[in-house]
């Protein structure tokens, strides 16, 4: 379900014309999901790595949420031997910032 919600902070202006395919594999799981970007939607589905994905990441479960959660920085993702990037470099960074983050602010109604 994490990655339902991955799907809908996926910024529709930003990735209109944009076709990407990421996988990403749980090391750490034994899981691994292709992520694709097309028609300014994202789509996912567990699956093996497909081979002509322009990037392949290998992480952990744990790294993975603390990287969505904002709580790892950049110098963990660069150093952290809980990260391996196959394929495009680029192509991965441009994935991740067609994702808007959540500011977590909310107005809270009460009745």
């Amino acid at each position: 379900s994490f990655l339902d919600a991955m799907s809908v902070r996926l910024n529709g202006p930003k990735a209109d014309g944009k076709n990407l395919m990421i996988n990403l594999v749980f090391t750490d799981l034994g899981e691994s999901y292709v992520l694709q970007v097309n028609n300014a939607v994202l789509h996912h589905k567990l699956a093996p790595p497909d081979p002509e994905a322009d990037a392949t990441l290998n992480i952990t479960h744990a790294m993975f949420l603390r990287m969505a959660t904002n709580t790892a920085g950049i110098k963990e993702f660069v150093f952290s031997d809980d990260i391996e990037v196959e394929g495009s470099r680029l192509d991965l960074i441009r994935f991740f910032r067609l994702l808007d983050r959540p500011d977590g602010r909310f107005n809270i109604v009460t009745p």
